[in-house]
């Protein structure tokens, strides 16, 4: 019988001991894993794990006796680990770990592949060693998600051979599987050690961060002053039932990361939602519309935009119909702002036309952006498509400006006339004279969903409000019922898949315009 993997044995771990298994004993280990914090007893033979960031896959520990472990696809080259993926060298690269059992302890890794192995999404570089600690994410061949999961070799690393972490976030929190990988971040479950209470935890590349932070020996900002641990505080008091709340956060310099702790909304993201479904009813479209707009006029109450909202951004919990949850707000400004632009610049349609625009810079429109991104949120779910025509040739700026709604595929969709008119407020070129969040909740189209359902703002607004007009079908011969799977050639698509399909195919995304830097 083949020993688990990482045991002290000379047999080669193959793919049928890294897939999860039915066998007791496979079961017992993975559900430990990822349901109970760690055993720091039970681990006490392990210099360290890998744990998996794919489902499909199960636990690999790295035994004390066995300080180098060997990765690779071929069984025949002396491989410890054997992943059979089409990126996976045949010898990839091998782990070895110094043998000291303290608070030193070192962990190398030694890239001998063609395709790469990645820390953290970075590529080592064949040839190359690069240290591999605590909490790293280590990638096999690609550093993002796949679609089929046996292309999948993403693991989240942990260091036994050091004893317990004494502070930060791992003294409190144990990790467990990945929930979605992004540009900036990857965000895993995470069970709290003291109270059992599960969470998400959002791991923030500290490298992408504008200004570093300088924090206590627990992994908390020292000064309230500094700008990004100022940011966080504010997000930390929100309270608003349609945003994702931030329970703490961790700034773990030895790590290079920040660890951003966050309600758990496991119903997944409106991006999916929208894709699964082909569409949404105009119902459902309000009842999410509503709550969006509802959590944003909250905010920007507040002084605060969220600057880079997209359906990823708004997660959905399981009830039906879902209560929403916004997320991410604040990332758009604590990350450096080139970087954060040119990831921005992957799915432009969400950029208002006033951020890459010569004659006026962002001061003073940072929360009207917001609008638009709303007005091509709600566009997409009543139309399952982007709302522009627009050629891609051109470069991102005259592209941006050039750009043609599509209010045809709006009309075809057989929504009423409150909705394009709600769409075309939103959707208005001029910010002065765009429609805010706090306007939208009072708009004829949403007054008609209140009206309905009963809701009511949670910050009523002083202003007049619109008055409602009666709700019109618009008749367009042979369109779609609203709802009903409809197809595009403008699809929607998943910023991180727009971005890691560029990059492996060596192609170019839209760059930023030198206006977009200056602003």
């Amino acid at each position: 019988m083949m020993e688990p993997p990482g045991a002290p044995s000379d047999d080669v771990v193959s793919m049928d001991d890294v897939i999860e298994s039915t066998q007791e004993a496979t079961q017992s280990t993975q559900q430990a894993s990822q349901s109970q914090p760690q055993d720091s007893q039970a681990d006490q033979h392990l210099w360290g794990f890998l744990q998996p960031c794919n489902p499909a896959l199960r636990r690999i520990d790295m035994w004390k006796v066995k300080p180098t472990y060997q990765f690779g696809r071929n069984t025949n080259t002396g491989n410890t680990v054997v992943f059979p993926g089409l990126k996976i060298s045949n010898v990839h690269c091998t782990i070895e770990w110094d043998g000291r059992e303290d608070p030193h302890s070192v962990v190398t890794v030694h890239d001998k592949s063609s395709n790469g192995t990645f820390i953290n999404g970075h590529r080592i570089g064949r040839g190359q060693y690069g240290i591999l600690r605590e909490g790293n994410e280590i990638a096999f061949g690609t550093p993002t998600p796949q679609e089929n999961p046996m292309d999948d070799y993403r693991f989240l690393f942990r260091l036994t051979a050091g004893g317990p972490p004494a502070t930060g976030f791992y003294k409190e929190y144990d990790v467990g599987l990945q929930l979605g990988k992004g540009t900036f971040a990857s965000v895993y479950k995470a069970i709290h050690k003291e109270s059992g209470q599960w969470y998400a935890v959002k791991i923030i590349d500290l490298t992408k961060v504008k200004t570093p932070v300088e924090t206590d020996e627990n992994g908390r900002p020292k000064s309230k002053s500094q700008s990004f641990a100022r940011e966080i505080m504010i997000l930390e008091s929100l309270q608003h039932k349609n945003i994702c709340q931030l329970k703490e956060a961790f700034f773990q310099t030895e790590f290079k990361t920040i660890n951003l702790v966050l309600e758990l909304v496991e119903g997944g993201d409106l991006l999916d939602y929208i894709l699964k479904r082909g569409g949404l009813m105009e119902e459902e479209a309000q009842h999410i519309a509503y709550q969006m707009c509802d959590a944003l006029a909250y905010i920007h109450s507040r002084g605060i935009a969220h600057r880079d909202l997209k359906p990823e951004n708004v997660l959905l919990t399981k009830d039906s119909p879902p209560v929403v949850k916004v997320a991410d707000f604040g990332l758009a400004k604590a990350v450096d702002s080139l970087t954060m632009l040119r990831t921005m610049c992957g799915t432009p349609s969400y950029l208002a036309p006033e951020v890459v625009s010569q004659s006026q810079g962002r001061e003073g429109y940072d929360q009207i952006v917001d609008s638009w991104s709303v007005g091509v949120i709600v566009f997409s779910m009543l139309t399952n498509t982007s709302p522009f025509i627009e050629d891609e040739n051109l470069d991102l700026m005259r592209r941006i400006l050039q750009r043609q709604v599509d209010w045809r595929t709006l009309h075809n969709a057989n929504v009423s006339r409150l909705a394009v008119d709600f769409v075309t407020r939103l959707l208005e070129i001029d910010p002065i004279h765009r429609m805010t969040l706090n306007d939208a909740r009072f708009d004829p189209w949403m007054e008609q969903y209140t009206s309905t359902y009963g809701f009511q703002p949670n910050t009523p607004s002083q202003e007049a409000k619109l008055e409602p007009q009666p709700s019109e079908q618009i008749p367009i011969p042979g369109a779609f019922p609203s709802g009903a799977g409809r197809t595009s050639d403008r699809l929607l698509r998943r910023r991180s898949h727009v971005i890691t399909n560029a990059a492996e195919n060596n192609e170019e995304l839209p760059q930023p315009s030198q206006e977009m830097i200056a602003n």
